[in-house]
């Protein structure tokens, strides 16, 4: 990953994390932490060593029981190796710029980190909380991402004895409020991160516990905790504790997405899903019976307004029948007084097919049009032929043409 790739990781990292206004506190750094520290995984540093660019804002204690030692701050190498010899071998040559060249790469890579997570600290917390670092002439640029993280801890709030005892105090209620235990192992294992930068360590057998008495009572998981209950007082770890209930957690919202999101009879079917099926999913469920609520009073209040607008309609109908009936007989009054045209004036069927043979050709036909066309008109001349039409029909052989008006000519009575 290129330095200018680096710089842009941070810079999006940036945008994408909640300014802290005011003092950070405890809370405020962890979440920093968390942010920062999975960029710096995955950046790839000291392909030769064993350390990694987490290094720079990892306590030095808690880094060295990771990778074995202390991060080491690397030097700024020559741009070429002078330990190449004038009368090298060209394999040993190119062995050994090879390996410089990746020993650049590397410091090219701790820098731009180094920079980027810098100035992602300084970018997400007020200016007023570190700005005692500040130099006069270099301003934060010989700051490093430790010095900033150490200054923000040394001020920040949330370890002292006071909070400490609420926090003890709060995991006792960690499991009521959760989403069920994936989340709540979490919960409890950031509060313990917390007594840990305290100088209070948490063991396994108190955060053991605390979480067995909160679920236990809970009786969401009984036949989890009747196994767990049967197991041998050495096999109760933190450990084997989680691995069994997040077995049961799972265990558990498969046959609920099977029976369709219904709670399988236990102290969740009084809380909702809580501990089984995630809060988004339960708050979507209580938004559906909302709407279906929402829409039956709706529906009624349609209802009404329907049966209103029918009995306007009906009584709309009856007036329109009597206005109707009046105008009938009016009409019929108005007809029954008419004097009809005299009869010399209507055509005779002799007239009329005189007239049409003024017209229409008595010999042609169409294939497409049938017998009554004009004198130009044949199935060889038609202008508008349809489907399948056929040019050599004629009367004597239609060729199964149409049989349109066939046999006017004959019409004289």
């Amino acid at each position: 990953m290129t330095p200018d790739e680096i710089t842009a990781i941070f810079a999006l990292a940036t945008d994408n994390f909640a300014h802290i206004s005011g003092q950070p506190s405890d809370d405020d750094l962890t979440a920093i932490l968390l942010a920062a520290k999975p960029l710096l995984h995955e950046l790839d540093y000291d392909d030769y060593g064993t350390h990694n660019l987490v290094g720079l804002i990892e306590p030095a204690n808690t880094y060295t029981a990771t990778w074995g030692n202390a991060f080491p701050i690397p030097a700024r190498p020559d741009a070429y190796d002078t330990n190449i010899q004038d009368d090298a071998t060209p394999v040993v040559r190119n062995r050994m710029e090879a390996a410089h060249k990746l020993l650049l790469h590397d410091y090219a890579t701790y820098l731009a980190a180094e920079r980027g997570v810098a100035k992602f600290i300084r970018d997400v917390v007020d200016e007023t909380f570190y700005k005692d670092l500040e130099d006069p002439v270099s301003f934060y640029n010989k700051v490093t991402a430790a010095e900033l993280i150490n200054h923000l801890r040394l001020n920040c709030g949330g370890v002292e004895p006071e909070n400490l005892v609420a926090l003890h105090t709060e995991m006792s209620s960690y499991y009521a409020n959760c989403d069920g235990i994936p989340e709540y192992i979490i919960m409890l294992e950031k509060a313990r991160l917390k007594f840990a930068r305290a100088d209070l360590p948490m063991s396994d057998k108190q955060l053991l516990i605390i979480a067995n008495a909160s679920v236990y009572g809970s009786q969401d998981f009984v036949r989890a905790s009747e196994d767990w209950e049967r197991l041998t007082p050495n096999n109760k770890t933190w450990t084997t504790w989680k691995t069994t209930f997040l077995r049961a957690h799972r265990e558990r919202l498969r046959l609920i997405q099977a029976s369709g999101g219904i709670s399988l009879g236990s102290a969740n079917a009084a809380g909702g899903l809580r501990g089984i099926i995630p809060s988004p999913t339960t708050d979507r469920l209580n938004s559906y019976l909302d709407n279906i609520a929402n829409a039956a009073t709706q529906d009624s209040h349609q209802l009404k307004l329907l049966l209103e607008s029918n009995r306007t309609l009906i009584e709309q109908n009856r007036l329109l029948a009597e206005q109707f009936t009046a105008l009938s007989a009016r009409v019929n009054t108005a007809t029954s007084t008419t004097t009809p045209p005299p009869s010399g004036t209507r055509k005779s069927p002799a007239q009329l097919l005189t007239k049409r043979l003024t017209k229409y050709s008595p010999t042609n036909y169409c294939h497409t049009h049938g017998y009554m066309v004009h004198a130009t008109h044949t199935s060889a001349t038609c202008n508008k032929p349809g489907p399948n039409h056929i040019t050599t029909a004629t009367r004597a052989d239609t060729k199964g043409g149409v049989e349109y008006n066939k046999g006017w000519e004959l019409a004289t009575a």
